[in-house]
């Protein structure tokens, strides 16, 4: 199978290949006016990196032997254009190779019906918690775990993507890789999450758990941190450090997802780390003046008993951040199951004061930030008027019932603030009005409906009492978000049994986003949450509130529209 494009001095080809069978002549090989310049003779039995460099112009020519061998992923990019137009895909079904456009990608999303029109969703593969995510200049940044081999979680390595307004996204090369190859080890671990820097000279860092390998997922493992520096064209690492391996009295082998950030006040630099100290979920801080040389501080926070008498193993994908003169502390407690409801991944927050490297709580209680399961390992950026975040879209719990080319799929971009009873509040950051396609009135009871029907819309009210929104789905699915007085509930008829719900005295306003089976909720001000990823309704053919009347905007997708 061959493919043929032109090529610029210094472009590369990257691609990740496994043998399946002995062969007499190369598995992969690139020509430039009929000369061999790379070849691939012999690989292992699992997928393993491979780069080449053209270092001429010319027409290059991409030989391979798809009856001996598989490739995972395969991309070409230049330095230069790098910023431009990010990474071209070659895609590789029918065991043909073909150099896709952004129109050929556009048309294989849309032919997947629970892709998603407005939500980040990588390429191929696996995606789990956002990683690293930063604005520099005009444009985000967003890392995030990876698995670029399958659809389900595998050895972690940090993807990239790259946008001007949070929904265009251009796609980055692979940033980090697994120290080693863990599949010749039998291994699991990798380049597990992180976070971003920007010194006052503009230079980014990246500070990240790399899971040295390990061959049991809940025990025993070691984590160690890591300080990444990157290219100029953020393609790669210039540099990668070892930068903190103790561990601390009490910690066992949970000791992941450093969040940095330097204090003026203190000339300090300080790194947050998620943990279990005796046994009990915490955060953990440490400090350094130089943001390489780490030295312990002090256990930050020990999250209460009840975590750990319901199963909440550690801390993890820890935030920390001030908004309004208020610190608020963000922590995800995995393995942990509220007994009353069964639901689990969930968020939660604790507002405080930080001084001279000590936090104390306020009096205000911990706040569940998401109600619906689906919102899990946030991570946030920016100045205290302007701070923004995504999280992860998915539970582990909820399989896709369809053969896709993807998993995992990022929450809608969130604004953060205070309200007046110091309560974290998430507003999203709605698509571009250049997405829009249209917007309608929906009258109290009124029905609306298409044949045609609608993959991405966002849902704007003001109830003054009770209410019940049903969005239909063309095979007779059904979900309600229902408020009656006293709780405010999301539910997809007949599948689930009203364990997603939030406590709530009045309801003064409500946006509800859906897109290809994504439900997010944001009520009063975004004080109360709830997302839920649905693989049932992909589409909607009729929405009908009763209670309140609307505005409906439908929206065209995101990569359907550069």
């Amino acid at each position: 199978m061959s493919l043929s494009f032109n090529v610029k001095q210094g472009q590369r080809v990257d691609l990740w290949l496994k043998e399946t069978k002995p062969a007499t002549q190369p598995l992969f090989s690139i020509r430039i006016e009929n000369e061999v310049v790379f070849k691939i003779t012999t690989a292992p039995g699992y997928y393993h990196y491979f780069t080449w460099t053209a270092w001429q112009d010319g027409t290059a020519c991409l030989d391979w032997l798809s009856e001996h061998s598989e490739i995972s992923l395969c991309y070409t990019w230049h330095p230069d254009s790098l910023s431009e137009t990010g990474v071209s895909f070659v895609a590789t079904q029918d065991n043909a190779l073909r150099l896709l456009s952004d129109h050929d990608i556009a048309t294989g999303y849309l032919q997947d019906p629970l892709r998603p029109s407005l939500h980040f969703s990588p390429h191929t593969g696996w995606m789990n918690d956002p990683n690293g995510l930063h604005r520099k200049g005009e444009e985000w940044h967003l890392f995030y775990q990876y698995h670029p081999h399958s659809t389900q979680w595998g050895p972690m390595h940090w993807n990239h993507a790259v946008s001007k307004d949070l929904y265009h996204w251009r796609h980055y090369p692979v940033f980090l890789q697994p120290e080693q190859n863990l599949a010749a080890l039998g291994a699991t671990g990798g380049a597990f999450s992180g976070s971003a820097f920007i010194d006052a000279q503009g230079q980014t860092r990246f500070w990240y758990t790399e899971r040295l390998p390990a061959y049991d997922l809940y025990r025993g493992y070691r984590e160690i941190q890591k300080m990444a520096v990157p290219l100029k064209s953020y393609d790669k690492p210039a540099s990668v450090a070892t930068v903190l391996t103790e561990l601390p009295p009490g910690v066992d082998c949970d000791f992941r997802d450093p969040k940095v950030w330097y204090e003026e006040a203190d000339a300090t630099f300080y790194m947050i780390l998620g943990a279990s100290v005796n046994g009990d979920p915490a955060m953990l801080l440490f400090h350094s003046a130089d943001s390489e040389q780490w030295e312990f501080h002090h256990v930050l926070y020990v999250a209460p008993a009840y975590f750990r008498e319901n199963g909440g193993r550690c801390v993890e994908c820890p935030d920390f951040f001030c908004l309004d003169g208020v610190w608020v502390l963000i922590i995800g407690i995995v393995g942990y199951t509220e007994p009353v409801t069964g639901r689990h991944n969930l968020l939660f927050a604790q507002n405080g004061d930080f001084r001279d490297g000590y936090f104390t709580p306020s009096a205000q209680p911990l706040q569940m930030l998401d109600f619906g399961t689906d919102f899990y390992a946030l991570q946030t950026w920016g100045e205290e008027e302007a701070r923004t975040g995504f999280a992860w879209l998915y539970n582990w719990a909820t399989q896709k019932n369809i053969d896709s080319t993807y998993c995992g799929e990022m929450s809608l971009p969130r604004r953060f603030h205070l309200n007046g009873q110091q309560q974290l509040c998430m507003t999203p950051v709605l698509p571009p009005e250049s997405l829009a396609v249209s917007q309608s009135r929906l009258a109290d009871n009124e029905l609306w409906s298409s044949a045609e029907g609608s993959k991405a819309c966002t849902i704007a009210f003001t109830p003054t009492t009770a209410f019940c929104l049903t969005l239909s789905g063309d095979s007779s699915q059904e979900i309600v978000l229902e408020y009656d007085g006293n709780s405010l509930t999301l539910r997809e008829k007949g599948q689930d049994d009203g364990r997603y719900y939030a406590p709530i005295s009045h309801v003064k306003d409500v946006t509800l986003s859906f897109d290809a089976g994504i439900v997010e909720v944001f009520a009063n001000e975004g004080s109360v949450c709830g997302t839920r990823r649905y693989y049932s309704c992909n589409t909607l053919t009729q929405i009908q509130l009763a209670g309140a009347q609307a505005i409906i905007t439908h929206y065209r997708a995101a990569y359907a529209h550069q």
